[in-house]
């Protein structure tokens, strides 16, 4: 009797462990709110199994037989592990913990990072987290290898060993020092025509989101610092296309200016991903959620897309968002 068969129900040894308090069927069918012959019956199976007796009849209910008493010790010790274990899995899903590492490119480490991190320590203060950013591909690899846990990255991934959830679309931009080129939109013909300064990883992306716009990137000074990039277009050196959102204080202060490319817009698509083979973890989705509050509220201020009057363009992610929890 010191082992309890795995077949057993829990529900089972919860009845028999209240019959046995109560010393009466009658009186834990009534406790219970169940019928008395279906409390039998539990009572019949438990026996069964055993092949043992467990009670015996008393003047006014039941007694516990040596087998019942021994089994009322497991299922007690039994019933209080599970409630301990309940107990203990609320508490980790109301205050998750762990070391989460985040995976973020570039362009978004900026922008995102600082916001996450002060909502993360307000929110969450038992989960470790640790950032590092990459390119688009590299990120993709360390994801499905296993090296980070999630990854934040401009585009939705076809790989089926990655889940990924939508998250907003932002806005590619010409940017220039302010008052180099009059507000407006660029047309194709001019962007040929515009030397600009541009790194690996984004004229990358930049050929694949301005395909079929009859658009030949004229890269004239390679750099694959966006902080220096910014640097060099504030002081006039020339231009470049970049996010929105990683010129929104430039041009919020008059140090920059922002200008739509083609009349419909260049766009990128922000999304969360996670690996399909890794297990679910709180401390995950605890990252994923707020990850998808910042980016949420940082759209709603505007950093995505420049104001540009008469110019409106509403983007995919509005007319088609999703809310998607991350399996994470």
């Amino acid at each position: 009797m010191s082992e309890i068969s795995a077949a057993m129900e829990l529900r089972s040894l919860h009845y028999f462990v209240r019959i046995a308090e109560l010393g009466s069927i009658t009186r834990a069918a009534a406790h219970l709110k169940i019928a008395q012959p279906a409390l039998t019956r539990h009572v019949q199976r438990l026996e069964d199994e055993l092949d043992a007796t467990l009670f015996t009849r008393a003047n006014r209910g039941v007694r516990l037989t040596e087998a019942g008493q021994k089994l009322l010790d497991s299922a007690q010790r039994i019933l209080r592990d599970v409630e301990r274990a309940g107990d203990e899995i609320r508490a980790h899903k109301a205050h998750p913990s762990g070391k989460i590492i985040l995976g973020v490119t570039s362009t978004l480490c900026p922008v995102v990072v600082p916001e996450l991190f002060a909502r993360m320590r307000g929110q969450y203060p038992l989960i470790e987290l640790k950032v590092v950013h990459a390119g688009t591909l590299r990120l993709e690899e360390f994801i499905t290898a296993g090296l980070v846990d999630l990854g934040l990255m401009p585009e939705i991934w076809r790989s089926r060993l990655i889940l990924s959830t939508r998250l907003a679309e932002e806005e590619m931009v010409l940017v220039t020092r302010f008052g180099a080129r009059p507000p407006g939109i660029v047309s194709a013909e001019e962007l040929n025509r515009t030397p600009l300064i541009l790194g690996d990883g984004l004229r990358a992306a930049l050929d694949v989101l301005l395909a079929g716009h009859g658009v030949a990137l004229r890269v004239e000074t390679e750099l694959n610092d966006h902080e220096t990039i910014r640097l060099m277009v504030q002081q006039g050196v020339g231009a470049s296309i970049l996010p929105h959102s990683l010129v929104y204080r430039e041009c919020a202060r008059g140090l920059a200016h922002a200008h739509r490319i083609t009349a419909s817009g260049v766009f990128r698509t922000l999304a969360i991903g996670v690996a399909a083979s890794r297990s679910p973890s709180a401390a995950r989705q605890a990252v994923a959620e707020v990850v998808t509050e910042v980016i949420g509220e940082i759209e709603a201020a505007g950093w995505f897309r420049p104001q540009i009057p008469g110019a409106a363009v509403e983007s995919t992610a509005a007319r088609s968002r999703q809310k998607v929890k991350v399996e994470a």
